[in-house]
């Protein structure tokens, strides 16, 4: 009875810990949705500016640098070059700094 009861409890502790890591991870994506929402703003209403842009950059690189360990490296650098593909036009040194970033991973 006593071995079932265990068992029982490290599983439950177990399966805690798993709806955590659900929970984070939505929490993650929330927060790229919002930065991307920010910036593809900026890509429609500030075309002739970069600074906010760069701004911007910067945070996404903070942000995938915040979650590196929940990414992995191969959807760091995916994430980094896809941002960078996507900057290019509006911003070339956006598009370098992200590149940048993605030779680090």
């Amino acid at each position: 009875m006593m071995k079932s009861a265990g068992g029982l409890l490290l599983a439950a502790v177990l399966l805690a810990g798993c709806g955590d890591n659900g929970a984070a991870k939505k929490e993650m994506n929330a927060k790229f949705r919002r930065l991307d929402y920010r910036v593809s703003a900026m890509e429609t209403l500030n075309a002739g500016s970069t600074t906010n842009l760069e701004s911007a950059t910067q945070e996404y690189i903070a942000l995938v640098r915040e979650y590196a360990d929940e990414l992995g490296a191969d959807e760091a650098r995916q994430r980094l070059v896809a941002k960078g593909d996507e900057l290019g036009g509006y911003c070339l040194p956006c598009r370098a700094t992200l590149y940048d970033e993605a030779r680090k991973y």
